[in-house]
Order: C-alpha cells, then sequence, then structure tokens
C-alpha cells in the first residue's frame, strides 16, 4: 500500500507541475488616441453583453454594459517561453462576413460555427506582438500593431473600424472587433476569446506516464495477490 500510495504521488506531482500556470500574455498601449467617450466603455447595444440580435454562445458573456474597454492597446507576449494559445469563436452581430487570421491563416469568419476553436503555440519571444489581424467585408486589414489596431480609422466615430480588448483574467482576453458601419461602434461585430497556457514539456508528459504505468502495474499485482 506505501509503494503504491508513493506512486500516486509521484505521478500527481508531476502531472501539477505539467499544468503549472504563468504569465503569457498582456495588454500593451499603443500610444493612439483613447477614442471618444463611446469607445471606452461597452455600449447598451452591445450584442454580445445583451444578447438582442446576433448568434452567440450559450454561455453567459464575459463582460458587460457598462464595463471597461481596452482601446488603443495590443496584444503581445510578456513570457520568453514559448506557449499555447487557444482561440474560442463567441460569434458576431455583423451582417457583413468579417474574418479573423493567426499568421495570416483565416481561423474564423462571421459564417462560422460558435464555439470553435484554434490552438498554435507562440514562439515569438518576450514582448513580441501576437500575430493576428482582422479583415473586414469591405476588405480593411485590422492588425494587432501601433497603426492599426486598436484605433479610429474614421475621423467619425460612430463609423470606426478598430478592435478593442476585455480583460477576462490572467492570460484570458476578449478580442472585439468593430467593422466600420456607421451607426454601430459597439464592440459587437465579432467578438473572439484567446487564453495562454503553458506548453507541456515532453519529458514532463513521459514521467507523467510511467508514473500512471507504475500504479496500473502495481494495482494489477495486487488483484493477483
Amino acid at each position: 500500500m506505501k509503494k503504491f500510495t508513493q506512486g500516486l504521488a509521484l505521478a500527481a506531482a508531476v502531472g501539477f507541475a505539467g499544468v503549472a500556470q504563468a504569465a503569457y500574455i498582456g495588454a500593451v498601449a499603443n500610444g493612439n488616441s483613447p477614442g471618444p467617450v463611446s469607445e471606452q466603455s461597452v455600449p447598451g447595444d452591445n450584442d454580445y453583453a445583451t444578447r438582442l440580435n446576433g448568434n452567440w454562445t450559450a454561455d453567459a458573456p464575459l463582460y458587460s454594459v457598462g464595463d471597461t474597454v481596452l482601446f488603443g492597446n495590443n496584444l503581445e507576449s510578456t513570457s520568453s517561453d514559448p506557449f499555447k494559445l487557444t482561440f474560442t469563436y463567441l460569434g458576431k452581430e455583423a451582417n457583413d462576413n468579417n474574418q479573423f487570421y493567426w499568421d495570416n491563416t483565416l481561423v474564423f469568419d462571421t459564417n462560422t460555427a460558435v464555439d470553435t476553436q484554434y490552438s498554435t503555440v507562440f514562439t515569438g519571444g518576450l514582448n513580441a506582438l501576437l500575430d493576428f489581424k482582422f479583415i473586414n467585408g469591405s476588405g480593411v486589414t485590422i492588425n494587432n500593431d501601433a497603426n492599426n489596431g486598436s484605433q479610429l480609422n474614421n475621423s467619425n466615430p460612430n463609423s470606426t473600424t478598430n478592435f478593442n480588448l476585455f480583460y477576462v483574467a490572467d492570460d484570458y482576453f476578449l478580442i472585439s472587433l468593430d467593422d466600420g458601419y456607421v451607426g454601430d461602434d459597439n464592440h459587437d461585430d465579432m467578438v473572439i476569446a484567446v487564453r495562454a497556457s503553458k506548453v507541456p514539456e515532453p519529458g514532463t508528459l513521459a514521467l507523467l506516464g510511467l508514473g500512471l504505468a507504475g500504479i496500473a502495474v502495481r494495482m494489477k499485482g495486487r488483484k493477483k495477490a
């Protein structure tokens, strides 16, 4: 029994080591104007928050009317180590077919089924901007960079082409697109969740497998006895 307990403790310790968390992504101000008041909080006609219109996941919204918007911010790496990124398509209000790209590869558009996920490993290093962008239905590109990301591309505050960030938890953000159509400045044309997590090390996974195999052998031996 003692050996079995030791084997279980070893496997558990290795397992916990494999999922230990650290800070991997964060928002960084890009120096652009913070925008008008309407850009800085979630308005009452945001359909992701209110669910009055649009196509959304069944889960409760992760932000509410009145919550703070991170306008004029980009998402960057806060770790020099590789880490896993998981993007989830939460839905859209827009009628137009907006698109979301990672590393110039189309990941989601507004015809994608909600809750669809895409995962990748980021190896860009510390303080590197995450390599995503939106392209709206008119072909305007909104990059995650200081020139095009999270800023007004039109002097009319009711006709903006930008994305905004919402902090959910450490290593967990929402990216909300405004696709540039008049009277639709409400951060809900396309909403993407992104979470960052540790990449399990091959050696850690191998040790965990050995620990679990040892437990299985001991349990089999006890049954025979």
